[in-house]
């Protein structure tokens, strides 16, 4: 994907929600506070209204301010509490801030009121008149902490950051997981795209070659039973030279036949077997190779494991794999681990032979490529044919001087 198009596709979607949740959160949240603040200053107009009520039947009684005052001590969000004349003057007051009352003569005005910071917060702030019977007007004023307000502002913005955090988490994880995801369906897509054209250009280069094998088969038949009534009548000192001729075309026709044994597809005739029998059969064919190369083959299973494949198929590809790793002049032994997982057989092949260089890596599971003297290139090409026949997979890991593992997965397997 480019990065114009990721960009549209990742970040703008993630951005869009975080800026519509960010927007929607804070318009919440003001309107949380301003109804809060509107709430407690209708309690506060409502307790001051009370406390009027109340200081007003005190001082009919001839409670001293300081009395009055001493009464409302326990009220812990009242900050400041004052009584004042019609004059402006203070007749008594309390305090939680010792020696410091924040108010002056403008502030005594009817019903006024205002917000104070405070150290300890924002503190309300209301006057208020009142006039016990037969008695001069008299204002009350008191001072309220704001503190619950913005206790509960700040666990809502700590919650806000919380829920904006595993939004931003959440969406980030979920729209990678959807570039992910289209991003593996481009990469399968164009795996089958061109997995569709290598097919077709295999069937185009079969339907050729075959025609052309078929064509050249004809004339070495014909070359093979001329060289045969050469070789009785030919001179004693040409005979080895017919011979030879003769070796040749046999070993044309031959390479012809194993080039269109390769290129038909396989019929798979499947049954049971148990995988250790296989390795067994497969070593017992391969005893003269072996003896030659002075290595061994060495299996290693935990459980048994019981295979349901084509039998004869699946020992061509293990015998291929095989003789690569003899041909190969490994001074060590050859180790094949068998292990099941689920349904599937999972084999590893390893030998310690001169390894594969980086130039030839992609190239070893192609037709008719071989870096051996005498190899036609066909073995492993056929082995991942077979292998993906099944519905397996086969794959490698090899460093010049350090040997070479083949790993094979075949479904269809189970311990018995």
């Amino acid at each position: 994907m480019k990065k114009k198009n990721f960009l549209l596709f990742f970040y703008l979607p993630l951005a869009g929600i975080l800026v519509i949740f960010f927007v929607f959160s804070s318009i919440n949240r003001k309107y949380i506070k301003n109804n809060f603040e509107d709430s407690i200053k209708e309690q506060l107009y409502a307790t001051a209204e009370i406390l009027k009520v109340n200081i007003s039947y005190f001082l009919q009684e001839n409670f001293t301010s300081d009395d009055i005052f001493e009464l409302y001590s326990d009220e812990k969000n009242i900050y400041f509490m004052a009584l004042i004349d019609d004059q402006k003057q203070i007749l008594g007051w309390s305090s939680r801030f010792e020696g410091y009352l924040p108010l002056s003569s403008h502030n005594i005005e009817e019903k006024k009121s205002w917000v104070l910071d405070s150290p300890v917060g924002k503190i309300f702030n209301i006057v208020i008149p009142f006039k016990p019977e037969n008695e001069q007007t008299f204002f009350l004023y008191l001072g309220y902490s704001l503190r619950s307000l913005e206790e509960m502002m700040t666990h809502s913005r700590r919650s806000f950051f919380v829920i904006f955090g595993v939004i931003f988490v959440t969406g980030f994880i979920f729209f990678l997981g959807l570039y992910q995801l289209q991003n593996n369906y481009l990469v399968k897509e164009k795996e089958a795209e061109n997995e569709k054209k290598e097919k077709e250009r295999f069937r185009e280069i079969s339907a050729f070659t075959s025609g052309v094998a078929h064509e050249i088969k004809n004339p070495l038949n014909s070359l093979s039973l001329l060289c045969g009534l050469l070789q009785k009548r030919a001179p004693a000192e040409l005979q080895e030279d017919v011979s030879l001729g003769k070796k040749e075309i046999h070993k044309i026709s031959r390479i012809i036949d194993q080039f269109s044994a390769s290129q038909k597809p396989l019929k798979l005739k499947k049954e049971k077997f148990f995988l250790k029998d296989l390795i067994q059969d497969i070593q017992a064919s391969l005893k003269n190779e072996i003896d030659q190369k002075k290595n061994d083959i060495n299996y290693f299973q935990k459980r048994q494991i019981l295979l349901y494949a084509d039998k004869q198929l699946i020992s061509q590809a293990f015998i291929n794999l095989l003789k690569n790793s003899l041909e190969a002049k490994a001074d060590g032994d050859i180790t094949i681990r068998a292990r099941r997982h689920k349904n599937s057989v999972f084999l590893t092949f390893r030998d310690s032979g001169r390894g594969i260089s980086e130039q030839d890596k992609k190239n070893i599971f192609y037709p008719f490529f071989s870096k051996k003297e005498k190899g036609m290139g066909i073995g492993l090409y056929i082995t991942k044919k077979i292998i993906e026949a099944h519905g397996g997979k086969i794959g490698f890991q090899s460093e010049l001087g350090h040997g070479t593992t083949f790993s094979v997965e075949i479904p269809g397997g189970k311990h018995e």
